[in-house]
């Protein structure tokens, strides 16, 4: 279901997810094993956050307003509608959208990853993104 979702919404990016460096942007550009991923939100970023992993086109759910049982939250949705900087660290964990798995390590394979932002992630309004490689 929501796989599918955030895959249709993917499929037209150009539409859907917007890149802008005042609403959401990452940094450094390449993350390294040990390192911190800095992100930077602005007016309008949303309430909800998500990592995907390009490599096997995993999403790792971060923070979301029904999350599953079993999810750790970085956060309240309410809370990060109002944050303005956030960090991963290259060992953080995320809730794989994937059935039977759950809360697992993010950053495990090198290569292209997103961060998005959106109201409602599992909603065909798009939202936010940017992108970043992540190196061992």
């Amino acid at each position: 279901m929501l796989v599918a979702v955030l895959l249709a919404s993917n499929a037209s990016a150009g539409d859907l997810w917007r890149t802008d460096a005042k609403v959401l942007s990452c940094a450094p550009k390449v993350l390294r094993a040990g390192g911190t991923l800095s992100i930077t939100l602005g007016p309008g970023h949303g309430s909800e956050m998500a990592v995907h992993r390009h490599s096997d086109n995993v999403y790792f759910f971060i923070v979301v307003r029904q999350p599953p049982v079993d999810m750790v939250s970085l956060m309240s949705p309410e809370e990060f509608a109002k944050a303005r900087r956030i960090s991963l660290s290259a060992a953080s964990t995320g809730y794989a959208w994937v059935h039977g798995r759950g809360q697992e390590p993010i950053f495990t394979t090198s290569g292209r990853y997103s961060v998005e932002t959106s109201e409602i992630l599992e909603s065909e309004r798009g939202g936010h993104r940017c992108t970043f490689e992540f190196r061992k």
